[in-house]
């Protein structure tokens, strides 16, 4: 990265609950989230009152829960909701998880976007960052887009649910968007199709498309969205993306070849570089 693109190096994010959440992401405590919500009770009667009697029916979906998760399935697939920036998101196998990390995203959007900005978040997924940013700021445009309809429908009905405006259209990266931008946001595929880490953990139950961004680096998406942008923004509108721990130098890269300027990087909640802004270049007056 050029000394230009280290100028403007931004600190870690401030996040929301994510950090907590990642902090107690133990079995026990997923245990704990799995048995509140098949009791139907909150997670201190499972400790306060240990001597409760459990109907038949909450013992048998219990049972199932554990066992699906002992198979590896996400418990937020489990439970079709995980908490983002301070709210509760209805997900399912159709969608990404949203993830503590990506709150970094958020928060590193809302240092360029202004009260009336419009903003453009492409690949919405749950809706997670859309919403997010809809939160703090509501008199914004908020436009989400998803190239699978069953992503639109979900960001459609957590918009209902969280009582928040949000533009849903189905399109594949910018089709459907005429007007200019302030901002664009976008947590795209970013995984290359032969990284082992895509047989692991949760990302072997998550959406390969909404995984994988290209069959070696796993940065076509991201070039393509980077090369794309300065076109849709507005003269001076911002570009925020997320990437992997070990992209940030390519996708650095790749911002200065499509002339973006005031570039900035923001570490996620292990202090890896996690995503990338840059301004899109004002005309001469």
């Amino acid at each position: 990265m050029s000394a230009a693109a280290e100028s403007a190096i931004l600190p870690p994010a401030t996040i929301g609950d994510g950090a907590a959440y990642a902090r107690r992401r133990l079995p026990r405590f997923e245990a704990d989230l799995l048995a509140c919500r098949a009791l139907d009770v909150p997670r201190a009667h499972l400790y306060a009152f240990t001597e409760r009697a459990i109907e038949s029916t909450a013992a048998a979906r219990l049972a199932t829960w554990i066992d699906r998760r002992a198979a590896g399935e996400p418990v937020a697939y489990i439970l079709g909701e995980r908490g983002f920036w301070g709210m509760d998101f209805e997900v399912s196998p159709a969608t990404l998880i949203p993830r503590p990390d990506s709150e970094t995203l958020v928060a590193a959007a809302l240092t360029v976007t202004g009260t009336d900005a419009t903003v453009l978040d492409i690949g919405t997924g749950c809706g997670a960052l859309a919403l997010a940013i809809a939160a703090e700021r509501p008199q914004a445009r908020i436009i989400a887009t998803d190239i699978d309809q069953r992503c639109v429908d979900l960001c459609r009905r957590n918009a209902r649910r969280l009582g928040l405006a949000v533009e849903t259209r189905v399109a594949d990266v910018f089709e459907g968007v005429d007007a200019a931008v302030d901002v664009i946001v976008s947590n795209p595929p970013y995984i290359g199709a032969a990284d082992p880490h895509l047989g692991r953990g949760d990302l072997r139950f998550e959406p390969r498309r909404a995984l994988v961004g290209g069959a070696r680096s796993g940065l076509d998406f991201i070039a393509r969205l980077v090369r794309e942008a300065p076109g849709r923004l507005k003269p001076g509108g911002w570009l925020c993306v997320e990437h992997g721990c070990e992209q940030a130098e390519q996708v650095a890269d790749l911002f200065q070849c499509s002339g973006f300027v005031a570039l900035g990087r923001c570490r996620d909640l292990e202090d890896r570089p996690r995503v990338m802004l840059g301004q899109r270049r004002s005309p001469p007056p």
